[in-house]
């Protein structure tokens, strides 16, 4: 009895302390990168329903397929409706439910009750956290992290009920394999956790100890339908993220820097974990305007990787002795594996978030050892205890401070500049995030800080197009939109862009001509069809209006979308109505309407109510001549 009680007050200190610090989350806007796949994304609108469901099953976001990470995006908007702050609540509620879990975990498996304790709060606490907890896209890290804990679990039991001899140890092993699928349907990165049981098999389980083959055979043949499930996931992952263009080719990234990379990333990883500043949100890459350069000399490079080879050659020595190092430092190393750059995935070089489950690995070897050394003089056991208090109160505040960085968008990515210096990708995110705001001068100077820095982001020659365009700056814009094309001139962004302002230049012979070359190199996107289907339906010069073409690029985006997109809806009304298609027009801009009304998009409702009259008077709309997008 006494031990529950001694365990609940623990689980109560550390959710309890964690909700504390991560509370003031509550307050944050979104982050304004990746949060509006989930936050917005029309059938997460839509609240909990057949299609839905559907979505969730089978829809990709950011990139990913995580149907059980999406499905909780669905239901908290049912119960909260769009509001951030109880989409951040989710995420530290879940983060506080990691905390007691790892406690309860441990404890079971090693029956240190102080050790386990101080292994979960400093994974809760340490600043490493903010990212996956204060990110709402980031869900998926702190959703896959509890189900590998219940992994854990539910194999911890099973060991005690195989070592009893009593026959529920099956039932724990089809709970353990069940939260294990549940894990990689949050993130894929747990794919690593069979190789993880068998660390447990090391240490603390000692199932292993003899090291010998047939032993190993046996640890291994237990942990098939494990390993399955990992092949099949590991496909599944690489298959979406290809489809949607999200990993780096040899050719673009070759195998040199990205081992570089990797030996970089491992050492500085655990270096931030003892040192935790100049956390940022995005960590790029060093380039310049024709290869990406070394991150470090090359002698750092060697001596790094002699580093690494040296710990795990010293934790394989200690095996016997201390096997609980060995347990920790490659679980560290074998849970990087998925996001340590052999498969690169996004721009990033490195990503707070990462560290999520695989620091806890090294945590424990520290906690296990410092502990052994203590030993059970009072002396230094009281010492180790004002170390590991301070340890914690230091986590604590850094925690609390790099937590202020995120409440928004702006927030995050100026103070991101302002620690990892020439940042072209936070620049772009911060110039959107201006834009967004009204502040498009400020917008602007962001914009071009991303386009002359290294590597220029396409997205942002886009951006600044764009915004040149509404400003009027014509032959600016063009210049801007000519960049891209010049060197890609299949790029569709750049043709339509080329074809929205060239007009205004009077230069009508090539924008048709671009124009013709965005409808041949069109994605099956919803956001470009819906873009090229309103320059085709609405633009200001006759020249490049096509009806017909119109509807077909409306329909299907509207069917991407599963007609849950006010915008691409009303896309579709003006394409009907190019095409003389007045009651389709008609009953399209009501239904854009009805939608709008729906989601309280206040601004698209009026937009379409108006354009709504101009279809009754059986007339399309033009934008007038001189504007743009």
């Amino acid at each position: 009895m006494r031990r529950r009680s001694s365990t609940f007050v623990f689980i109560l200190i550390l959710a309890g302390i964690t909700l504390a610090l991560y509370w003031p989350a509550g307050k944050f806007e979104e982050a304004g990168f990746d949060d509006a796949d989930f936050t917005q994304n029309p059938d997460v609108l839509s609240g909990l329903n057949a299609h839905s469901l559907w979505w969730a099953v089978s829809g990709t976001a950011a990139a990913n397929w995580h149907p059980v990470t999406s499905l909780t995006f669905v239901v908290t908007h049912q119960l909260f409706g769009a509001n951030a702050g109880a989409e951040h609540r989710v995420n530290f509620f879940i983060h506080a439910a990691n905390a007691a879990l790892l406690f309860l975990v441990l404890r079971r498996m090693t029956g240190a009750t102080w050790r386990s304790a101080l292994v979960a709060a400093l994974f809760a606490w340490h600043p490493f956290r903010v990212e996956s907890v204060a990110w709402i896209a980031e869900r998926k890290d702190v959703l896959c992290a509890f189900f590998v804990f219940l992994t854990l679990w539910f194999w911890t039991l099973r060991q005690e009920k195989l070592k009893a001899g009593e026959p529920k140890a099956g039932l724990f092993f089809a709970l353990s394999l069940t939260a294990f699928a549940l894990s990689l349907l949050s993130k894929a990165m747990s794919v690593t956790l069979p190789f993880g049981l068998l660390l447990l098999d090391v240490w603390p389980f000692q199932r292993a100890a003899d090291l010998k083959v047939q032993t190993w055979s046996k640890l291994l043949r237990e942990k098939i339908p494990f390993f399955v499930l990992t092949v099949i996931f590991c496909l599944v992952t690489f298959q979406v993220q290809r489809g949607q263009h999200a990993t780096a080719s040899l050719d673009e990234l070759g195998l040199g820097i990205r081992l570089e990379n990797v030996t970089v990333s491992y050492l500085r990883y655990l270096g931030w974990a003892l040192w935790p500043t100049h956390l940022a949100a995005y960590y790029t890459f060093p380039y310049d305007e024709h290869f990406y350069l070394a991150l470090w000399p090359g002698w750092v490079i060697a001596g790094g990787a002699v580093a690494l080879a040296g710990i795990s050659w010293l934790c394989v020595k200690q095996l016997f002795q201390r096997p609980y190092l060995a347990a920790g430092w490659f679980w560290y190393l074998g849970t990087l594996i998925p996001v340590i750059g052999l498969v690169q995935v996004g721009s990033q070089g490195m990503a707070d978030r990462y560290t999520y489950l695989p620091l806890i690995g090294p945590v424990i070897s520290l906690v296990w050892l410092a502990t052994e050394i203590a030993g059970r003089k009072l002396f230094y056991r009281n010492l180790l205890s004002v170390v590991a208090i301070v340890i914690l109160a230091a986590s604590v505040y850094q925690t609390r401070y790099q937590l202020q960085f995120w409440k928004n968008a702006q927030t995050i990515f100026k103070h991101t500049i302002e620690v990892t210096g020439e940042n072209p990708r936070a620049e772009y995110i911060l110039g959107l995030s201006l834009e967004n705001k009204g502040q498009t001068a400020e917008a602007m100077v962001h914009y071009r800080n991303a386009i002359t820095s290294q590597p220029r982001v396409k997205e942002a020659f886009y951006a600044m197009g764009r915004l040149l365009g509404r400003q009027g700056n014509w032959l600016e814009a063009a210049q801007t939109y000519g960049i891209i094309s010049e060197n890609e001139p299949n790029d569709f962004n750049a043709n339509l862009g080329l074809a929205t302002v060239l007009p205004n230049l009077n230069r009508l012979d090539e924008a048709r001509a671009h124009l013709q070359t965005a409808i041949q190199t069109c994605p099956d996107d919803a956001e470009a069809l819906n873009n090229l289907a309103w320059t085709l339906a609405a633009s200001g010069y006759g020249e490049l209006r096509d009806g017909t073409q119109a509807v077909k690029c409306g329909e299907r985006a509207c069917e991407l979308t599963h007609y849950r997109q006010t915008i691409m809806i009303g896309t579709l009304a003006a394409a009907y109505a190019e095409a003389g298609r007045f009651d389709d027009a008609m009953a399209t801009a009501q239904k854009a309407c009805d939608l709008a009304a729906k989601n309280g998009e206040t601004a698209l409702l009026e937009n379409n109510q108006a354009l709504l009259k101009i279809y009754r008077q059986h007339l399309p709309f033009h934008e007038t001549t001189g504007t743009s997008q």
